[in-house]
């Protein structure tokens, strides 16, 4: 029995899974609580959520993996988290295991989100890449069947690679990164830009203000067949399909696997990134028999592969 939490922008996932002989894992328990990852209080979020799930477990857990969105060094401390400046050179495992007397190893979130795609969907790929569209874009790269740390452990972050020089202001100081157009809060942004153009009423009405649109009230509205939210969703799987492109040529991966958040959008997402991909970037496609997929457990993907990191 382990335990694996993902610490998100604005909420704290715990789950407490039991990993079979054969390394399947099985969610026997799940605590979500609000979280700020901009604020220190975070560590104490991911106390909250882990506390719970340990207080209900009925047989003992071994150890702890917990998922951490930013720049992971080797030594599993946040060194830059543009979305999550609470975790910056905070010493989690340091924290976390005093509070609940365990072991606890940390990662990447994206990572985490690689080693439960990799583990449940395509146990035999040896090139895999993991992408998670959340407050920002995290990824995670499996090369010749071992997931790649890079030389300071920062590699696989495709969310800071540069799609438009002169675009979008991002919080980490360059402008015109990845996530500013294909992350779920860019998805709001779309979906604000479209109702101040008078192409969203609908999400304004299920919003109850321009300001008040997210990511959420797209993708809702989109799964109702509401055309305008559709024709948003629509412009953002085009952004996340431009991403996809590079890394497919870069990479030349067997297996992208799509998570986070914004994946409650499901198949008509994919299924457009899909389309796109085939008639926007043929190059990126032609001759590689790659498989685009939603990530296995969807939003809880992170939690599950921290904990089976954490199982080893």
């Amino acid at each position: 029995m382990v335990a694996g939490v993902d610490v998100g922008g604005t909420k704290t996932l715990a789950l407490l899974v039991a990993v079979d002989a054969d390394g399947t894992p099985v969610v026997v328990d799940r605590e979500q609580v609000p979280s700020d990852a901009n604020s220190p209080e975070v560590v104490g979020s991911i106390v909250d959520a882990l506390g719970a799930v340990l207080a209900r477990a009925s047989t003992p857990v071994e150890r702890v993996g917990v998922g951490l969105a930013g720049l992971v060094d080797l030594t599993g401390v946040v060194r830059r988290a543009p979305n999550s400046a609470g975790l910056n050179d905070v010493d989690v495992v340091g924290a976390v295991s005093a509070a609940v007397g365990l072991p606890v190893v940390t990662d990447n979130d994206a990572n985490c989100v690689a080693v439960a795609a990799r583990a449940l969907l395509a146990p035999d790929a040896q090139h895999l890449v993991a992408v998670t569209l959340g407050t920002g874009i995290g990824g995670g790269l499996v090369v010749d069947g071992q997931l790649v740390r890079g030389a300071m452990g920062f590699a696989g972050e495709p969310g800071h690679m540069v799609v438009d020089r002169n675009g979008v202001p991002c919080p980490c100081g360059q402008r015109g990164c990845w996530e500013r157009y294909a992350s779920g809060t860019a998805l709001g942004r779309l979906g604000r830009e479209a109702a101040e153009a008078g192409r969203g009423t609908s999400l304004v009405t299920a919003a109850g203000s321009v300001e008040q649109i997210t990511g959420e009230h797209v993708t809702t509205l989109a799964a109702a067949e509401d055309p305008e939210a559709v024709v948003v969703l629509d412009e953002f799987a085009d952004n996340v399909a431009l991403g996809l492109a590079n890394l497919l040529v870069v990479l030349d991966p067997e297996v992208v696997v799509v998570g986070g958040g914004v994946i409650a959008a499901g198949e008509r997402l994919l299924a457009r990134v899909r389309s796109t991909l085939a008639t926007e970037y043929p190059h990126a496609v032609d001759r590689r028999n790659v498989q685009v997929l939603g990530s296995p457990g969807g939003p809880e993907a992170g939690a599950l592969g921290a904990a089976l990191i954490a199982a080893g």
